[in-house]
């Protein structure tokens, strides 16, 4: 029983015959006649009939605002807001373009000069291509623990009644607002371009001279390729452990009591929605590596003879040289990554209404994408023979040797575009829960919808070899 009531019963109780104005003072002034109406009864005990009591309670009922009870509003409007992270983590060392070019030209003549009577006749060389290196490899990112996670929602609190009169406002509408989390890892160190031409000229002439009375004839060589060395390899990537989940929703509680004024007859929650998006793609893979070390065209190569005791030298004409290509990919080395554990909102609703109750959970989702690439490159190596080359070996002295000829010869060519090495930690996305909702019995009519819970993973990871391409044929219409 409330003070307003128990002071109504002792007026009924304790009404002696009062005057008109002084009935009307009563009314209008319920403490100056709790203090003074009391005593007056005390003093006469002529009491009125039951019927008159009944009246009098009727008229002189105590307003709410002479026992100071303010009724609260009679709406309760409660917008949370938005908790919203977003975490962007870019890192690239990617390998750029390399260029190297050491191509013999075209069109050259050399003419060796001869040895004297002990010495040994000069070499001759013409449009030969020189050593080539070219790298345009991925680097190395290293980068510690990533954490965007462990994310909270609002925590919002309406207790619907008054203190003193338990009035309570007849709507309550709450918006508790989204909690929304979103993280990208993007890290790559994939290998470049690199090109290296270390091919033979076309067009040349070699002509070596001869050997003395005692000495060696010279060598030639013409339109004959390099060196040529190509790297687009994959770098090296290390992460630390990834964590974006243990994201919770928005913690609701009302409280709503029905008393002088009536409880809250409408009650309408939305708890709001819990999102979560993780994508990690990290990539080190091989780039193009191209190295060329063909010989050339229509080249032509004399050995000189040898003198009385010497060898005769040799002759070389567009024979493919020595080309490397890498495209290799890279290594990817990835702690764990969590994106799992989110939870809904915590929502409550106690106390005692009757009215209507209409409660929208929200959803809670959680979208992983791990993107992991090591794959190999394109890796070409060409150290073909040129075509319609004429090499001459000289001859040899009455004791030496004959010189060698070779010409059009395909060369050492090497490609290289292997997958490379990916090692990845625990993936977790899961132990997701949804919404938490508890409505006390003391409600009419009440709708839930507790929402949704989605959870969708996707894991690609690849370490797959590339195109590798070594060419090393001989070629056509050559004379040795």
């Amino acid at each position: 029983m409330t003070t307003a009531n128990r002071n109504s019963r002792n007026l009924n109780r304790s009404i002696v015959e009062l005057s008109a104005s002084q009935a009307t003072e009563i009314a209008s002034t319920p403490k100056w006649f709790l203090a003074k109406a009391r005593p007056a009864a005390f003093a006469s005990l002529r009491l009125l009939p039951a019927a008159a009591l009944l009246f009098t309670a009727a008229t002189f009922g105590t307003p709410a605002g002479a026992t100071n009870c303010t009724p609260v509003g009679s709406n309760v409007v409660v917008d949370g807001g938005n908790v919203s992270n977003r975490t962007d983590v870019s890192a690239s060392a990617n390998g750029g373009k390399a260029n190297a070019d050491a191509q013999g030209g075209s069109g050259n003549l050399a003419v060796a000069g001869d040895g004297g009577l002990l010495g040994a006749g000069g070499n001759a060389r013409a449009g030969n291509g020189g050593s080539a290196d070219a790298d345009a490899n991925g680097g190395m990112i290293d980068l510690d623990n990533i954490n965007s996670g462990n994310n909270r929602g609002n925590t919002v609190s309406v207790a619907v009644s008054s203190p003193s009169c338990h009035g309570a406002a007849s709507n309550v509408r709450i918006d508790g607002g989204n909690v929304a989390n979103r993280t990208n890892v993007a890290v790559s160190a994939n290998g470049g371009a690199a090109t290296a031409n270390a091919r033979g000229g076309n067009g040349n002439l070699a002509v070596a001279g001869d050997g003395g009375l005692l000495g060696d004839g010279g060598n030639a060589a013409a339109g004959n390729g390099g060196d040529a060395d190509a790297d687009a390899n994959g770098g090296r990537v290390s992460l630390g452990d990834i964590n974006s989940g243990n994201n919770r929703g928005n913690v609701i509680a009302v409280n709503s009591r029905s008393g002088f004024f009536g409880g809250a007859s409408v009650v309408r929650i939305h708890g709001g929605n819990v999102s979560n998006r993780t994508d990690v793609t990290v990539s080190a893979n091989g780039g193009k590596a191209n190295a060329n070390a063909q010989g050339g065209n229509g080249n032509v190569a004399v050995g000189s003879d040898g003198g009385l005791l010497g060898d005769g030298g040799n002759a070389a004409a567009g024979n493919g040289g020595s080309a490397d290509a890498d495209a290799n990919g890279g290594t990817v080395n990835v702690g764990d990554i969590n994106s799992g554990g989110n939870s809904g909102n915590d929502i409550s609703v106690s106390g005692r209404s009757g009215g209507n109750t209409t409660i929208d959970g929200g959803n809670v989702s959680n979208t992983t994408n791990v993107d992991i690439e090591a794959n190999g490159g394109t890796a070409t190596a060409n150290a073909q023979g040129g075509d319609g080359n004429a090499a001459v070996g000289g001859n040899g002295g009455l004791i030496g040797d004959g010189g060698n000829a070779a010409a059009g010869n395909g060369g050492d060519a090497d490609a290289d575009a292997n997958g490379g090495t990916v090692n990845v930690g625990d993936v977790n996305s899961g132990g997701n829960s949804g919404n938490d909702i508890s409505v006390g019995s003391g409600y009419g009519n009440t709708v839930i919808d507790g929402g949704d819970v989605s959870n969708t993973t996707n894991v690609d990871i690849e370490a797959n070899g590339g195109t590798a391409t070594a060419d090393a044929q001989g070629g056509d219409g050559n004379l040795a």
